[in-house]
Order: C-alpha cells, then structure tokens, then sequence
C-alpha cells in the first residue's frame, strides 16, 4: 500500500512511491543515499528538469544537489499503480546540456 511506505505527488499529479524495492536496491548501491529519501521525494514532487528515461514508461526527475555542479537523478517508473522509484544518482554532469 502506498500509504506505508515515503510517497510524493509529481506536477503531473501522479502518486509515487519509495518502496520495499526501492529501499532495497539503493541499500545495495548507495546506501549514504538512504539518509536523503526526504531530498529524493522532494525531487519528484518539485524537480528543476525532467526527461523521459530510455526505458519506455520511466521518467528521470533532476534537482541541483546541494553541491555545486553536482545533480540528483531520480528514475520513476510509471507502468503500474502507484508510480515507484527505480534508482537514484548524484551526477555531475547538467542533465540539461
């Protein structure tokens, strides 16, 4: 259910989800992420950028991370209901070009 696990509403009014799964994959990729779910949440709901991910039915939410120069990439996918996160990312370079 969504209601248990951290949920934001993208400005397309879409509910998403960091889940179970979500959760699990970035406990074994970057952990020291676990500590920002609020941050990651954030991103989705307000994102500075946002582009169709190369998977159809995922969408890739950005915001300027706290460093400079430095992004947070938030991939979403949206095949079922609720929307969840798929993977996170801190990259340095602008995802706008």
């Amino acid at each position: 259910m969504a209601d248990k696990h951290p949920n934001a509403t993208d400005p397309d009014g879409r509910l998403v989800v960091f889940d179970a799964g979500s959760r699990l994959h970035l406990a074994y990729r970057r952990p020291w992420l676990l500590d920002h779910i609020d941050v990651i949440m954030g991103t989705i709901a307000r994102p500075d950028h946002r582009v169709l991910d190369p998977v159809p039915g995922r969408e890739r939410f950005y915001r300027q991370h706290i460093e400079p120069n430095r992004w947070l990439r938030v991939v979403v996918d949206f095949s079922g209901e609720p929307a969840w996160v798929v993977t996170v990312v801190v990259q340095d370079n602008d995802p706008r070009g």
